[in-house]
């Protein structure tokens, strides 16, 4: 076997330790449902990046990528994922952040930044 398919094999297993452990914390209520999401989704390499009151991911299907997001409500409830249509609801320093986070934890992303000037 080769050292690279052998390094594979012992990453799938630490992260099924990890998502066991991420269970077991949620089951003993040791941390919450939303920390429990966000971990796994750090897991899986698919980290929720938050601007203001919306969460975001990137989402893969059938070889296309998507940016899904959902509301963040003030009594702390969250709205169901649905896919990005536009970023027209975003000031430019929000879109710029998500801009940042994407190229960070998303590097191949396609989006760029803004700029703005006062008039």
């Amino acid at each position: 076997m080769k050292k690279t398919a052998a390094k594979k094999i012992v990453r799938k297993k630490e992260k099924i330790e990890i998502v066991a452990d991420l269970i077991d914390s949620y089951l003993v209520t040791e941390i919450t449902q939303d920390e429990l999401v966000k971990k796994l989704m750090w897991v899986v390499d698919k980290p929720v990046i938050k601007v203001e009151d919306m969460e975001y991911i990137v989402t893969e299907c059938e070889g296309n990528v998507y940016l899904e997001s959902r509301a963040i409500f003030p009594d702390g409830k969250k709205d169901n994922w649905v896919q990005v249509e536009h970023l027209s609801d975003l000031t430019i320093w929000e879109y710029n952040k998500l801009v940042s986070e994407l190229q960070e934890h998303y590097p191949e992303y396609p989006i760029d930044y803004l700029e703005g000037r006062f008039v």
